[in-house]
């Protein structure tokens, strides 16, 4: 057992928070990352205490001056319902000198980024769908090089947010009239890429220095028709009722041709490091018939509760999900120490 800490526990909450007991919070199927964390890190010993955020940065402040935590447990996606700030309250605990788990304010920025992440990451000899950005106010946009079908997604947003089957588009009308959709409904920029037609499948990875590559998850299909193309919209990831009726399920990818895992770890490896990634990331890909390896989307600091991917991709290997939060919680403190003798 490792020694008792002081934790802080932040996430982003939609309305001005309670000042003081979150239980009832909490205790809502909204929050069950949120719950799942803090119930794990008291159920190790350690010392913890709740703060959500909206609007307004100096609770935080006085907490951590009031309460000065050994480090802090960042589960905060957006300020003010703005997933543009994720990185700026990374940024901010950075300059209060507090150790925190998670990625840096530099890499949350880059992934949030969605065209700023595939240019990094095709040097590197990363597949990556041919895309083109639309930013909100162009009406007209020359789609060339790209090939149709194309699939159009919001520039910033996560958790398949703004993805549904008509973010599929098979000619230009189609195209922008998402696009439309996004720049006007979730004022977004919108970002047009190929459809690659293949395998939705998900990598972990854990680490800092010596990274660990977790067993490959997959999304499934198994009453959709075969014309029907599949991906993760938001109906797919969050209807329970949608992914009942398609037989949609999440499971451990199968049948994988020998050397392609090895060859997705490899590239997984590669991803992590050149967006400077730590602690916990996942990497959304595409597995073509051709056993093609395409990088759709990264997510740096994803969900961690106990029934999600990472959770129960590290169990796979014999990381029980207390352990695996243990673990998260070192990786923030080493890199901690880590920039304090840099």
């Amino acid at each position: 057992m490792k020694r008792p800490l002081k934790l802080l526990v932040i996430f982003d909450y939609p309305n001005r928070p309670p000042e003081e007991d979150y239980a009832e919070i909490l205790a809502l199927d909204n929050w069950k990352c949120e719950r799942d964390v803090v119930e794990t890190l008291k159920k190790l010993g350690h010392e913890v205490r709740v703060l959500g955020i909206h609007d307004r940065i100096d609770p935080l402040i006085a907490e951590i001056r009031g309460h000065p935590p050994d480090i802090v447990f960042n589960l905060v996606e957006a300020f003010a319902e703005d997933r543009e700030h994720e990185a700026n309250v990374a940024g901010l605990l950075e300059m209060l000198g507090v150790p925190y788990t998670g990625c840096r304010p530099a890499s949350l920025a880059i992934c949030r980024h969605k065209a700023f992440t595939k240019r990094i990451l095709a040097p590197h000899r990363i597949r990556v769908p041919g895309s083109i950005l639309i930013l909100r106010g162009q009406t007209k946009r020359s789609l060339r090089p790209l090939k149709f079908p194309v699939f159009v997604k919001p520039l910033g947003l996560e958790g398949s947010d703004g993805i549904a089957k008509s973010s599929f588009a098979e000619t230009a009308d189609a195209c922008f009239e998402r696009v439309r959709f996004l720049h006007e409904s979730l004022a977004t920029d919108a970002l047009v890429e190929e459809y690659i037609d293949g395998r939705e499948c998900y990598s972990g990875v854990l680490g800092l220095e010596r990274l660990r590559v977790l067993p490959l998850r997959e999304m499934v299909f198994t009453k959709f028709p075969e014309e029907r193309p599949k991906f993760a919209s938001f109906k797919a990831k969050w209807d329970e009722a949608f992914r009942k009726r398609w037989g949609i399920e999440n499971t451990f990818a199968a049948d994988l041709p020998d050397g392609l895992e090895k060859k997705i770890a490899r590239i997984s490896r590669t991803v992590f490091r050149a967006l400077e990634l730590e602690g916990c990331a996942r990497i959304d890909l595409r597995i073509t018939a051709a056993n093609e390896i395409y990088v759709i989307e990264v997510n740096p600091n994803p969900s961690l509760a106990g029934d999600d991917e990472i959770a129960q991709a590290a169990a796979k290997v014999g990381i029980a999900y207390t352990q695996l939060v243990q673990q998260i919680v070192e990786f923030g403190l080493h890199r901690s120490r880590f920039l304090a003798l840099a």
